[in-house]
C-alpha cells in the first residue's frame, strides 16, 4: 500500500518554479509521462465572458488550472479530508500548473471556451500535502468497468434526453486513483436482470459480469422523473459489493446538468471507497503532528459504525420500496446489500452517531430496528 508519511518542511522555500502555463498546439498532449497520471487533469470545459477575448481566454485558463489542482489534491486523500485542505491563491495555483493542452477552443468578441487538459507538479502536490500534514495514497485501483443506463418504456437504454451516458463518458476517468472504462449496455441486455442487479441479486450480477467480460462492474442508472434526479450504482467495484442511491431535487436545474452533476458524484463515491481503503488504519494522531512534538487528542467526535441488519419485508416489490426509502434516511452511507431471498434481505450500512439516534431516525422514517438474540432486524411499522 503506498500510503505517505506527513512530514515537516517549508512550502514557500521549497517550491518549484514552474511555467505558469504553456498553451500547445490543439488536440496535443502535455507531456509523454502525463499519459493517465494521476496528476493529469483531461477534458476541463471553461465559458469564460469579459471585456474582450484577451482576458475572457484568460479567465479561462485560470478557472481551468484552478480546478486541475483542486481535482488533483482531492484524487489524493480521502472525502474526510478535504476540509483540512487549505485555501489557496493564484500565485499558488500558477505555481503548481505545469502545461496546458487545449483539446477544443472556440472564441469571440468577448467570450472564450474550450475543453482543456491541465498537467499539475506531482513534486507540488506532494510537498503542499506533506506541509499541510495531510496523509494521502499514490495506489491506484485495478480497473473497473461501469454501465451507465436508462429504464425507459420497459427497456433499457444506454441515453435519454437527460445525456446520462455522455454525463458519465465526458468525466476524466483515465486519470483517476480508480481507472474505469465506460460500457454500453447490449441490446439484448433486459430490463428484468437490470432490476435483479439493482435489487441486490447477486447471481444476476454474475450473469451480467459474464456477458461483459467478468472484472469488476458496475450498473449506474439514472432517472430524472417528478422533479428529481435519482442515481443507482450496484454491482462490484475494485473494493467490493456496492448498492448506492442517492436523489437530487431539480428545482430549477436542468436535467442535463443534474445528470452531469450526479454522474461526478457517483464517481467521487468509487473512488473514495477505494481511497478509504488505502488509509484504513493509519494513526491519527501521526497524520496531524510536527515532528518531535505529540499531536493533541482529537476531541470526542462520532465515528461511522458499520451495521449489519436483517430486513423482513411481505415481497419483491416491497423490499424495492424500502430500500428505495432506507437510502433516504439521512445519515445513512454506503448501503449493500450481502444476500437476498424471498421475504428478507442481509444489509450493510454505514452511520455516525449512536444506536440510539440511528433507532430514532428510522423510526422517523417508517421503520423499526430491533435486537433479536444479538442480531439488528429493520422492518417497516
Amino acid at each position: 500500500m503506498a500510503f505517505w508519511r506527513p512530514r515537516r518542511f517549508d512550502w514557500r522555500a521549497a517550491r518549484l518554479v514552474l511555467l505558469p502555463w504553456l498553451a500547445l498546439a490543439a488536440g496535443s498532449s502535455v507531456a509523454a509521462n502525463a499519459t493517465d497520471s494521476l496528476y493529469a487533469v483531461g477534458k476541463i470545459s471553461v465559458d469564460a465572458t469579459a471585456k474582450d477575448a484577451v482576458a475572457a481566454k484568460a479567465i479561462g485558463m485560470a478557472e481551468a488550472e484552478e480546478r486541475a489542482v483542486q481535482t488533483v489534491l482531492k484524487r489524493l486523500v480521502p472525502l474526510s479530508a478535504y476540509a483540512q485542505l487549505p485555501a489557496l491563491g493564484k500565485d499558488d495555483i500558477e505555481g503548481m500548473v505545469e502545461g496546458v493542452s487545449i483539446r477544443s477552443e472556440q472564441n469571440s468578441a468577448t467570450r472564450y471556451l474550450a475543453v482543456l487538459d491541465v498537467s499539475v507538479s506531482e513534486a507540488g502536490v506532494k510537498q503542499l500535502l506533506e506541509n499541510q500534514g495531510i496523509a494521502y495514497s499514490e495506489a491506484r485501483a485495478p480497473s473497473i468497468s461501469i454501465l451507465p443506463l436508462v429504464i425507459a418504456g420497459g427497456s433499457v437504454k444506454d441515453e435519454g434526453p437527460e445525456g446520462w451516458w455522455q454525463a458519465w463518458e465526458d468525466l476524466d476517468l483515465s486519470h483517476s486513483i480508480t481507472p474505469a472504462t465506460i460500457l454500453k449496455p447490449r441490446s439484448n441486455l433486459d430490463v428484468e436482470t437490470v432490476k435483479s442487479v439493482l435489487a441486490g441479486d447477486a447471481q444476476a450480477l454474475t450473469t451480467m459480469q459474464g456477458d461483459y467480460g467478468y472484472g469488476p462492474l458496475v450498473i449506474a442508472a439514472g432517472d430524472a422523473a417528478d422533479g428529481k434526479f435519482v442515481t443507482r450504482l450496484a454491482g462490484a467495484d475494485s473494493v467490493g459489493a456496492i448498492n448506492y442511491g442517492h436523489t437530487d431535487k431539480l428545482s430549477g436545474t436542468d436535467a442535463k446538468a443534474a445528470a452531469r452533476a450526479a454522474a461526478a458524484t457517483a464517481f467521487a463515491i468509487l473512488e473514495n471507497r477505494w481511497k478509504e481503503t488505502q488509509i484504513q488504519g493509519a494513526p491519527a494522531t501521526e497524520a496531524n503532528s510536527e515532528e518531535g512534538k505529540e499531536a493533541k487528542p482529537a476531541g470526542k467526535a462520532e465515528v461511522p459504525r458499520n451495521v449489519v441488519a436483517m430486513v423482513e419485508f411481505s415481497g419483491l416489490k416491497d423490499w424495492q420500496d424500502i430500500r428505495g426509502r432506507l437510502m433516504n434516511v439521512a445519515g445513512i452511507q454506503a448501503l449493500e446489500v450481502n444476500s437476498l431471498s424471498a421475504r428478507t434481505a442481509s444489509i450493510t450500512f454505514d452511520y455516525t452517531g449512536s444506536l440510539d439516534r440511528l433507532q430514532t431516525v428510522l423510526n422517523q422514517s417508517g421503520f423499526r430496528l430491533e435486537d433479536r438474540d444479538g442480531n439488528f432486524v429493520l422492518s417497516t411499522r
